[in-house]
């Protein structure tokens, strides 16, 4: 009688769980994911998740939520002995295996040079955007891309920052312009809306919050913009910013936070709030994706070899 008893008190704790996770579920229609200025830490450290640990909380979400989008606002493929001996394949491989989305160019993705960072586009299993980078007169990479998320269409459009022409070397560049952000932001805006009617806009960039030329002035002269998730200037926004209409979201730096936005379109505008998960707490709570520790020890051991002359 006792077994029965703690039998029914488990199912029904069980089903109060589940129950739980499904209403939570279903207020968020829409899950975005998001890291910067990762600089190359994609092993695990002290205070640090690294990609096995960043695989693991997308599994997570993406096993408990529907729609889940997974994006990086750059400065994410140089940066360590493991990326940069590598030429930046071995971020990208994580990416991949990590399950990422979309990315735009940080100012220090150039430093192996523009042509590496085609090559390394190559082999994204996500999509790289730009839309002011140009080379010739002629966008160097896609501008944006259309996400259809369940019944969601997702408008995601990169802007890299111009600060590029004086923070990786000029060798690196060659050739290539970064357009006015403000006008690439305008035109893509309105294709987006216009064009494919999209639910929801979001724009990616690597960009920074304060200085000269601020994310903050895209969103001042440019309506439409629901989502800003930014890099470069390394900024902690707890639970996001608001500007001009536009909240502004920002995971600090190293994969010491890892950012998320719950979006709920339910109504005629968008729900949308954010939070960031630490290091610490994504330790204490996941397991490390063995995939990516494997790979991660293959990697060390190539750069080993690689710096030995093997």
């Amino acid at each position: 009688m006792l077994r029965k008893t703690l039998a029914i008190m488990g199912l029904s704790i069980l089903l109060l769980f589940s129950g739980i996770l499904v209403q939570s579920a279903a207020g968020s229609d829409l899950i975005i994911l998001h890291s910067n200025d990762i600089h190359g830490r994609i092993e695990m450290g002290e205070g640090l998740m690294g990609m096995p640990i960043i695989g693991a909380i997308i599994e997570d979400y993406r096993a408990r939520y529907e729609n889940v989008l997974v994006l990086d606002a750059g400065d994410t493929i140089h940066g360590r002995p493991i990326t940069n001996a590598l030429d930046g394949t071995s971020t990208v491989k994580t990416m991949n295996m990590a399950g990422y989305d979309v990315m735009v160019p940080g100012n220090h993705d150039f430093n192996f040079g523009y042509e590496r960072l085609l090559e390394l586009e190559e082999e994204m299993e996500f999509d790289l955007v730009a839309a002011n980078v140009f080379k010739d007169g002629e966008l160097l990479f896609r501008p944006y891309v259309v996400k259809e998320v369940g019944p969601f269409s997702v408008g995601i459009f990169g802007l890299a920052t111009p600060a590029t022409y004086t923070t990786t070397h000029p060798d690196n560049i060659v050739g290539i312009e970064f357009g006015e952000m403000v006008e690439a932001a305008q035109k893509y805006v309105e294709i987006l809306r216009n064009d494919y009617q999209v639910d929801f806009v979001i724009a990616l960039g690597h960009v920074g919050m304060g200085g000269n030329n601020p994310s903050t002035r895209v969103a001042e002269q440019v309506a439409g913009i629901d989502l800003f998730v930014d890099g470069h200037s390394h900024t902690r926004l707890e639970e996001g910013e608001w500007h001009h209409g536009t909240l502004f979201v920002q995971a600090y730096e190293y994969t010491k936070y890892f950012g998320k936005v719950e979006i709920d379109l339910s109504g005629d505008e968008p729900v949308i709030t954010a939070s960031l998960i630490s290091a610490e707490e994504a330790v204490a709570q996941f397991e490390p994706v063995p995939e990516l520790v494997d790979y991660l020890a293959e990697a060390r051991e190539e750069v080993r070899q690689k710096l030995l002359g093997f």
